[in-house]
């Protein structure tokens, strides 16, 4: 079972646990009279650390809730009408959470937009018009939005928890194998087309804005938050160093310029990501953002040979166009980009097994050679033809030719003998 993460030394840790716990809203009303009897009767020890493990040993508490306990933090763990259950993970636009919804039950992920954006007046307006069309979105290639609001000055977005982990972790173990980040990438361009189709631009894809779900299904994240930053006037390099980089890396040269963009300057960013992910490198390397930035507007981006030799012609050419300067080079929509990628690991079918082929009508049958015969026997002559006389003389030497010629030698000698009498007479 898991147990709460151990304050740090710094933290003074509370005297009695019982009035944070009814300060945070973590437990409602019944459950916290519960505790507060079985602290009295003994059966839950009193001392905070022993008392929060205990809440988390029966499931009460969630390890992260209890370290926040501990540390003497208690606001914060209720955002609207979700309790937040565990933190998942941070970025350059704001802090993730796993949270549960107390009415529907449903485990939920909840993203709280950083303070210094949130506090701009523009960017609440401009992230309320998004969230109108993020509501529109619904795509298995998409994070599906459920909620958005304000609570406490504090802007949020509520969306589905998937269990998987984003490109931007995978990264971290090394370099994706370019099948798999090929499928990846054709998976990602039918997400944004999907988004492109709604009238959205990402405006900001990059690894960690690529989650991975455990059945290998990809899901774009943070679609309508890349437009905070531009309605944000205090988002500058010196200022915000940390978001900058994460934009540099992956934006397009028309963004970068701060021309007015459409789905192409996604294409160019999840072709950039593309390129980070199998091979660890940075399509347009450099000291500082600012040199990279420069680099991506003047310069063509390492060959990606350079670091893959074996990468195939083919998928040089697509992450090439995926890549192009200007955006009429690109591929015109993302379902062509993905219908492109798939092609390198998803070879089209051939001809015989295409549906033209299927209704074709059938083409002339040849005709089997025969097999070989015997010769065939020469033609019997008809039998011929004996006056009537003669026909019972040429049946029996046909049936009985012994019997005949027998016949023929007596009659022979019997003339014989008739012809020495006559002559003996004559004489």
């Amino acid at each position: 079972m898991a147990s709460p993460e151990k304050a740090r030394p710094n933290d003074r840790a509370p005297e009695d646990l019982l009035p944070l716990l009814h300060a945070s809203g973590v437990l409602g009303e019944r459950a916290l009279l519960d505790v507060r009897a079985r602290v009295a009767s003994g059966e839950y020890p009193a001392e905070p650390a022993a008392l929060a493990e205990w809440l988390v040993r029966d499931g009460s508490l969630t390890a992260y809730q209890a370290k926040r306990l501990l540390s003497g933090k208690p606001h914060g763990l209720v955002v609207g009408r979700y309790v937040i259950l565990d933190r998942i993970g941070s970025g350059s636009m704001g802090r993730v959470y796993k949270a549960h919804h107390q009415l529907m039950d449903r485990v939920v992920a909840l993203k709280i937009i950083a303070p210094e954006i949130a506090c701009n007046e523009r960017v609440v307006a401009r992230f309320q018009r998004e969230m109108r069309l993020v509501g529109r979105l619904d795509h298995p290639n998409v994070v599906r939005a459920f909620d958005a609001d304000r609570a406490n000055r504090a802007l949020y977005i509520v969306m589905e928890y998937v269990r998987g982990e984003s490109l931007g972790e995978r990264l971290k173990r090394g370099p994706v194998a370019a099948p798999e980040m090929i499928d990846y990438g054709a998976q990602a361009a039918l997400g944004l087309a999907h988004a492109h189709e709604q009238g959205m631009v990402h405006r900001d894809v990059k690894p960690s804005n690529i989650l991975v779900a455990l059945d290998r299904k990809v899901k774009i994240l943070d679609l309508g938050l890349g437009v905070l930053m531009e309605a944000d006037d205090g988002a500058t390099f010196a200022t915000a160093d940390g978001i900058a980089v994460g934009t540099v890396d992956y934006m397009s040269p028309e963004q970068a310029l701060g021309k007015e963009v459409d789905g192409r300057s996604d294409l160019f960013s999840l072709g950039c990501a593309m390129y980070h992910l199998m091979t660890g490198k940075l399509a347009f390397p450099g000291p500082s953002p600012i040199d990279r930035l420069g680099r991506r507007i003047n310069e063509p981006p390492v060959p990606i040979t350079e670091h893959l030799p074996d990468f195939p012609a083919s998928a040089q050419r697509v992450l090439g166009k995926l890549m192009a300067f200007k955006p009429q080079d690109r591929y015109a929509t993302a379902v062509e980009a993905s219908e492109a990628l798939q092609a390198l690991i998803r070879p089209r079918a051939r001809a015989r097994s295409s549906p033209a082929a299927a209704v074709a009508p059938p083409s002339r049958p040849v005709e089997a050679s025969p097999a070989p015969t015997a010769p065939a026997p020469e033609p019997v002559p008809p039998p011929p033809v004996y006056p009537r006389w003669f026909a019972p003389l040429a049946v029996a030497a046909v049936d009985r030719p012994r019997l005949l010629l027998a016949a023929f030698a007596a009659a022979a000698a019997s003339a014989f003998a008739a012809g020495a009498a006559v002559g003996y007479l004559v004489k």
